[in-house]
């Protein structure tokens, strides 16, 4: 599914560039469970913004699901995300504003599917991650641990081959994250794909493999 080889990224500050990501080389099959883990700096967001197509690398081969995605224009990389990837992010980004089911079902709602269809898909997804009797609840009105599994059905809405969690229980408490874990084991037996950002090893031992990074590089 995904099939990296060389890739590197680099930043500018103050006229110096700083190299991020080093000529890293990672191979991620269809149904796997990988934990990306590594120390603060250590490169392990730049990869997963690449990976998630919210950015490019400055050199190497990036595919996925077949597709090549190197040096892709924004809005092949934004077409990518729509068909490919479910994003699970520590801070939930969810809209205050907006029920649960409402926050589900927005990236159907960009995507042009009927209102109705919408419903329907977005409390399947809610009904999925056990959180079916909160679908009119707003984000205040749900724990933090709910909340997770809310933005876990949003990103299991668009049926994607690819979920990719950046420290899903950095904002969790212990039961908390013992529960969202559970429910990505779940999701895993079912035969998704999740990549995982986390720094806690104990979280990262849920995963089939986990990937060191170290100062951009990958180490084992």
């Amino acid at each position: 599914m995904i099939e990296i080889e060389g890739l590197s990224k680099s930043y500018w500050r103050a006229g110096v560039e700083l190299a991020v990501i080093r000529d890293v080389a990672l191979r991620v099959d269809r149904g796997e469970f990988v934990a990306i883990m590594g120390p603060s700096g250590s490169g392990k967001s730049t990869l997963l913004n690449i990976i998630g197509c919210l950015d490019v690398a400055d050199r190497g081969h990036y595919s996925l699901s077949g597709e090549v995605v190197d040096h892709a224009i924004p809005h092949r990389l934004a077409r990518f995300r729509a068909s490919y990837i479910g994003f699970i992010f520590q801070s939930f980004n969810l809209i205050p504003t907006r029920t649960a089911l409402e926050n589900v079902a927005l990236p159907l709602l960009y995507q042009g599917i009927p209102g109705t269809a919408r419903q329907q898909r977005a409390l399947s997804a809610l009904e999925h991650v056990g959180m079916a009797d909160r679908a009119s609840h707003l984000p205040n009105q749900l724990s933090g641990g709910q909340q997770q599994r809310v933005a876990i059905a949003r990103a299991l809405v668009n049926r994607p081959s690819l979920l990719i969690a950046d420290e899903p229980t950095g904002a969790l408490d212990s039961r908390n994250s013992a529960q969202v874990m559970s429910l990505f084991r779940s999701l895993h037996a079912e035969g998704h794909t999740l990549l995982m950002v986390t720094h806690d090893p104990v979280i990262g031992e849920a995963a089939d493999r986990i990937v060191s990074l170290r100062d951009g590089e990958i180490l084992s």
